[in-house]
């Protein structure tokens, strides 16, 4: 009887471990999305930066919004949903006039 208390956990640990894989797994793929779409975004021309805009990347939705200009800098916000918009992974970067020029 013991033993089958104690094995019943210890079966539940690999899938639990292949949750927690998928769930980061996801998570690190939504980091990736989101901080080439702030690098894409900060190579243009800092004139050319406004608005928002969105766009989808296999089951992950970006969406980015464009602040206005102060003192030669413009917040730029980057957010990636997934998992039918429950998982989300949000950033936020500073850009300033300078930054496409050093852009690669």
């Amino acid at each position: 009887m013991l033993l089958t208390v104690a094995l019943i956990p210890m079966a539940a640990v690999p899938a639990a471990t292949s949750r927690l894989y998928a769930a980061s797994a996801a998570r690190e793929q939504a980091a990736l999305l989101a901080v080439q779409k702030l690098d894409e975004l900060e190579s243009k021309n800092f004139n050319d930066l406004s608005g928002e805009g969105s766009q989808t990347v296999g089951g992950y939705k970006m969406t980015w919004t464009i602040g206005e200009a102060v003192d030669q800098q413009r917040k730029v916000w980057v957010s990636v949903t997934w998992n039918e918009g429950k998982s989300k992974f949000e950033v936020t970067r500073q850009v300033s006039a300078g930054a496409h020029r050093t852009s690669t």
